[in-house]
């Protein structure tokens, strides 16, 4: 992959719309291309109705369509009829088509909560923040999930709200998250929001509910104060791991955004 592949048939008139991604695809080679790249977020339903429909009246793959209906409705295996997609179009390899449906075909020893949390930061990433959010919540709704798991899926909805400058609400989910994964992590984006709402009271509130000390706090203020905006915060906690004391991973912290950032 890399060069630039020509379709065989001419692009859709109206394209099929992914929402997990907020992608539009015009051709069975970028529907390739998405299903090469997101092997860990398919599922079954994956192959709706209106995608096989469009397979057919827009992309123009009549007798791949029918081949799928058939398929599905004999309950072959979803790798199987993802590898039928792969091999009529063209767009990838032997190689590649046998490694993808490989992936999909490992993919659904992960639970649904894995992949319905994968769709969710793929929404996130793709800039599709609100729709993210409301995925997330929807997995923290309706799934049996491990307390540290609760814990990260809360940090992450904090992390939508924080990119939508929503820092009340950021902080609260952020609370949350740490309530939940103990993780230093999810403390320090609580301070940050709270930092970027000039809230000395509720910073005051989660010094003394979480023991952190002064010292420990000031230099957290000088990594907020250094990082200048939110995301270059982000940039520079997602590369900390959790453990440790509160003193280490600061330090850590300011000497990562200096190296990365300059002083």
């Amino acid at each position: 992959m890399g060069e630039l592949i020509l379709c065989r048939k001419p692009l859709a008139p109206a394209p099929f719309y992914i929402e997990s991604t907020s992608l539009n695809i015009y051709s069975l080679e970028e529907l390739s291309w998405f299903i090469f790249h997101h092997t860990d977020i398919l599922e079954s339903d994956f192959l709706s109705d209106e995608l096989i429909d469009w397979i057919s009246n827009e992309a123009g793959y009549r007798d791949l369509s029918l081949r799928l209906k058939a398929g599905r409705d004999a309950d072959t295996p979803f790798h199987v009829l993802i590898e039928m997609i792969l091999t009529s179009c063209g767009y990838l390899t032997p190689k590649e088509i046998k490694d993808c449906v490989r992936e999909v075909r490992l993919s659904a020893g992960l639970s649904t909560a894995e992949k319905r949390k994968k769709r969710a930061d793929l929404m996130v990433q793709s800039g599709a923040l609100r729709k993210g959010i409301t995925a997330y919540q929807r997995i923290l709704a309706s799934e049996d999930l491990e307390r540290s798991t609760y814990g990260d899926i809360c940090h992450d909805i904090g992390y939508a709200y924080a990119r939508l400058f929503l820092f009340d609400e950021a902080a609260e989910w952020y609370k949350k998250a740490y309530e939940h994964n103990l993780s230093i992590k999810s403390l320090m984006q609580l301070l940050f929001s709270l930092m970027e709402l000039n809230d000395e009271d509720g910073i005051k509130d989660i010094c003394e509910t979480y023991h952190i000390a002064d010292e420990e706090l000031e230099r957290a203020r000088a990594v907020f104060a250094a990082a200048g905006e939110t995301k270059a915060v982000k940039a520079a906690t997602e590369k900390v791991t959790d453990g440790g004391n509160l003193h280490e991973f600061v330090a850590g912290l300011k000497s990562d955004y200096i190296r990365k950032y300059g002083a």
